[in-house]
């Protein structure tokens, strides 16, 4: 190409982009798009044009994502930015613009994304652009408001103080008059809005008051409509709801729908969903406060409208759930259906595969009790199987999405098996999720587009969405699984059986009874492993007796199992049990009057059905699965560690870890391998693992309620986490064995994830699992590991038959018997 074409080219590429930047309209950032690659690809780096190229092709790529929400063109953007800092030298003018754009680029698509790793980088590049620039009022500014949404994902403090110290110098080093002093002022009142929310004090508002004056004084020189002029005037509007909730004037919140009507006519589109939540909110606000129906039927359309917008998946999800949970409160559960739906559908872009696991986790936190709550609304609306779908789409997500790679590809690979070994190839490394975030993006962008291409190949689709009723329902092929739904607007066992669901409603159960006793009961068992403490023990009793009253006894009476039944041990009907919420954590397979001294015999769950438990129906379809019956896959792994290793100094030794080990290798009718002590390394017995369909554990394990991925079982030389067994997937897995404290106990954050060793067990592979709900006792648990050893095909009874043996053997001493229960088939 000649020099005369080049110089045409950028020409073109010159107006374009001016015009582009003008109007900011997407025709013309489409254009300039378009306009600009092909003067890209004429004009290399060296070309005098070069970086101006990438740079402006950058910026519009940007612009452009903030008009149609559309990730690939910033995602290219990015990548364009990220090279040229790179390749540039450092003091290089280019190079500092290349970063400041870099660090804007980033903020955006953590904003879309949530991914803690580009705002970390966005900070980083922003400090870096400092460094030959101390004092440039720009660059503060820019850091100042970087820092505020870090302060924002780790409510640390130190993160805000820092911010509003940098938003303070961008000010004092930003002249009047400057294009940018306006975001300056902006950003520090944001950062002071942010600290009087953190001090939460109504007798001191200095900050919120310092806060609306710094963003009416950003939004003087602005003409109304522009980008900026739209940005601070959502956080005005913010800041106006906050000063109505601490001084209650009417005219504040006036204030507040006013804005942000304004915004919702300009707002862009990668946060479209932002304003119009907001103004809902404010619209439920005033509803609440005047009684008026016409604010409150406002505020759910403009939820309805926020929920459908091109914006990021948390925003629309919050808007989804508060029209929802809005319409619910009061009495329009049957309206609340449809958005308790959509909410639910978005919990997969919410917890996007892309992210790491802690951030997932931490998105999920926030849509606790929505899957109870949507279900009580289909209950309500004469809906029990929708019920079932959205409980069953809106809890253990996390598990869902390591089933969906999981899936059995034989149709697909079949009809088309080009696209199912693409399909494998990603599944394998979504289950194996690398530390970069680049490549977790990629692979995770990857599926999403296989999985949309799948789905249009006659026959498929449906391939991966949300499962049907119909095919749950074969959870239940071997006997009912009992669903308690426990929300705070009603309480429900939906019984699920292969021709539909019944609905026991549970008028005495109440989810502040739950949290209640669920916390009590955790102090209760954790007392008892220090001491024998008769207060504690009863504390357990008392909640035994309980659930029997407010749900066991209603749902097995209304089953039949009306009493205890007259057969010989091994002939108890057998039930699973499938909680919901804070009833996670105690033991409804325990539930009754277990003192001779109440003469109620029968009147427990033990003496009548044989109980079982799973996260979620589509984890117990996985576990009824075919059996391969691969020929020399009978043995069993005993893993012991009976020293306490050096890196959990908070355990003690375990004695009778060895004997333990002995004891069931002794008894095992198959080919058996024992790693003890120093031979129990993390890799030969992750190794030992992939060629044993039955396995023992007898050591400790660490469990943290506050952060559940962390929970594990402590081998000798490293913690087998929880992280490392979602790696694997064992197809030929049969029973797990987990003689250690509290595998079926998970987050108190997120109790319908089930992030637990148990349940991490039984997806991986593992059609039987045995655990335990609190702490191991070190005299009886020998004897559950030995009668499960012995009929290792139904542990499920031999876990029934072995606790009612040892409740009878030590009926004072619940930490003997109550904990050991039975996931699985």
């Amino acid at each position: 190409m000649t020099g005369h074409d080049q110089a045409r080219w950028i020409g073109r590429a010159e107006q374009a982009y001016e015009e582009a930047l003008s109007s900011g309209d997407p025709r013309d950032l489409t254009h300039a798009l378009s306009v600009l690659r092909q003067a890209l690809a004429a004009t290399p780096l060296e070309h005098p044009d070069g970086v101006w190229c990438r740079l402006s092709l950058a910026t519009v790529e940007t612009y452009l994502f903030k008009t149609t929400a559309d990730l690939a063109v910033l995602n290219d953007a990015i990548v364009r930015l990220d090279e040229l800092t790179r390749v540039l030298p450092r003091g290089d003018v280019d190079r500092r613009a290349a970063l400041v754009n870099l660090a804007s680029a980033l903020a955006d698509r953590y904003g879309f994304r949530t991914e803690p790793a580009d705002l970390l980088r966005a900070v980083d590049a922003i400090k870096e652009a400092l460094v030959t620039r101390p004092h440039d009022a720009l660059l503060l500014t820019n850091l100042c408001i970087l820092l505020h949404d870090h302060y924002r994902r780790t409510s640390d403090p130190a993160d805000l103080d820092e911010a509003i110290d940098t938003g303070e110098r961008a000010v004092d080093f930003a002249p009047p008059g400057a294009g940018y002093r306006h975001a300056a002022l902006g950003n520090l009142g944001t950062a002071r809005l942010s600290r009087y929310r953190l001090r939460a004090d109504a007798d001191d508002i200095e900050d919120l008051e310092a806060a609306i004056a710094l963003l009416r004084q950003a939004l003087e020189p602005l003409p109304p409509d522009t980008l900026d002029h739209v940005v601070l005037l959502a956080k005005l509007a913010e800041a106006w709801r906050d000063r109505f909730t601490a001084r209650g004037d009417p005219a504040d919140l006036d204030r507040a729908i006013h804005s942000y009507r304004l915004v919702t006519r300009r707002q862009l589109a990668h946060r479209s969903a932002d304003a119009l939540t907001g103004l809902g909110n404010c619209l439920g606000i005033r509803a609440r406060t005047t009684g008026s129906a016409q604010d409150l039927d406002e505020a759910i359309a403009t939820w309805r409208t926020a929920a459908a917008a091109p914006g990021q998946a948390r925003m629309r999800f919050i808007a989804a759930a508060l029209a929802a949970t809005n319409l619910s409160e009061h009495g329009r559960s049957a309206e609340a259906v449809e958005d308790y739906a959509t909410a639910v559908g978005l919990l997969p872009l919410l917890a996007w595969r892309g992210l790491d696991r802690p951030t997932r986790e931490d998105l999920l936190a926030q849509s606790a009790g929505l899957g109870p709550e949507a279900a009580a609304a289909a209950i309500a609306a004469g809906e029990p199987e929708r019920a079932v779908e959205l409980l069953e789409q809106g809890r253990s997500v996390l598990w869902g999405q390591l089933l969906d790679t999981r899936t059995d590809l034989t149709a697909l690979r079949d009809a088309h098996p080009d696209t199912a070994a693409r399909l494998g190839l990603l599944a394998a490394r979504l289950d194996t999720p690398s530390d970069d975030p680049d490549d977790r993006r990629r692979v995770a962008d990857a599926w999403d587009v296989l999985l949309d291409h799948i789905r249009t190949l006659d026959g498929f689709g449906l391939f991966l969405l949300p499962t049907p009723f119909g095919q749950l329902s074969l959870a239940a092929a071997r006997g009912p699984v009992v669903i308690v739904n426990v929300s705070r607007f009603r309480c429900d066992a939906l019984v699920v059986g292969v021709d539909g669901v019944r609905v026991i409603p549970l008028p005495a159960l109440t989810s502040e009874d739950v949290t209640r006793r669920a916390s009590q009961c955790l102090a209760a068992a954790e007392r008892l492993t220090r001491e024998g403490h008769r207060a504690a023990r009863q504390t357990i009793f008392a909640c035994l007796e309980w659930l029997w009253d407010v749900c066991a006894s209603e749902v097995l009476d209304a089953l039949g199992h009306t009493s205890a039944p007259p057969l010989p041990e091994g002939g108890h009907p057998r039930i699973w049990w499938s909680a919901t919420g804070m009833l996670t954590y105690l033991p409804l397979h325990a539930a009754g009057y277990h003192d001779p001294d109440d003469e109620r015999p029968g009147d427990t769950v033990l003496d009548r059905v044989v109980s079982s438990y799973t996260p979620n129906l589509r984890a117990l379809a996985h576990a009824l699965r075919p059996d391969p019956a691969t020929p020399g896959t009978e043995g069993l792994l005993v893993t012991a560690v009976p020293t306490a290793p050096p890196y959990a100094p908070a355990t003690g030794p375990l004695p009778t870890a060895a004997a333990e080990a002995d004891l069931i290798e002794a008894h095992f009718t198959g080919p058996c391998t024992t790693l003890i002590g120093a031979e129990a390394t993390r890799s030969s017995v992750v190794r030992a693992m992939l060629t044993h369909p039955y396995v023992h554990f007898a050591c400790h394990g660490g469990q943290d309620l506050s952060d559940p991925s962390g929970n594990a079982l402590y081998l000798y030389d490293g913690p087998l986490r929880l992280t490392d067994l979602i790696t694997l997937d064992l197809e030929t897995a049969r029973l797990a064995v987990l003689s250690a404290c509290e595998t079926a106990l998970g987050g108190y954050v997120l109790p319908d994830e089930a992030v637990h060793l148990g349940a991490a067990f039984h997806v991986i592979g593992y059609r039987q699992v045995v655990a335990t709900l609190w702490s191991v006792n070190d005299r009886t648990a020998p004897a559950v590991a030995l009668a499960v050893c012995e009929n290792p095909r139904n542990a499920a009874e031999a876990v029934h038959r072995t606790t009612r043996h040892l409740r009878d053997q030590h009926l004072d001493d619940p930490m003997a018997w109550v904990p050991f229960l039975h996931i699985g088939a």
